[in-house]
């Protein structure tokens, strides 16, 4: 299955090999189970660097926007789940292919 989804910027590295990422994953939240929620959920705590902050485990991964030189966060949206941050390129495109691995079970709009 071919994962969907599009870059609201172009995803450009610096010199230093950091990029600044705000992608949207067209997944389709209408037609999710409350089990496909469970493996979401279960999803972002097996991808690197999962942020827990006052013993709760977050949508961000690597740090905090505003706290942290580099980070990630979701965001589920009508649109589908937005993933911003400001990551190395190494650090990127691990997540990036552990989370395509793990999301090519869930429904995704059509596009």
């Amino acid at each position: 299955m071919k994962i969907s989804y599009y870059d609201n910027n172009e995803i450009e590295y610096n010199e230093f090999g950091v990029l600044n990422i705000d992608r949207v994953y067209c997944l389709d939240f209408n037609n999710f189970s409350n089990d496909d929620w469970s493996v979401l959920a279960d999803i972002y705590r097996k991808l690197p660097n999962q942020i827990i902050l006052d013993n709760m485990e977050q949508q961000m991964w690597f740090g905090t926007e505003g706290g942290s030189e580099f980070y990630l966060w979701s965001s589920v949206e009508p649109s589908g789940l937005q993933i911003v941050g400001h990551l190395r390129e190494h650090d990127w495109k691990h997540w990036e292919k552990l989370f395509h691995e793990k999301i090519e079970r869930f429904p995704f709009l059509d596009t």
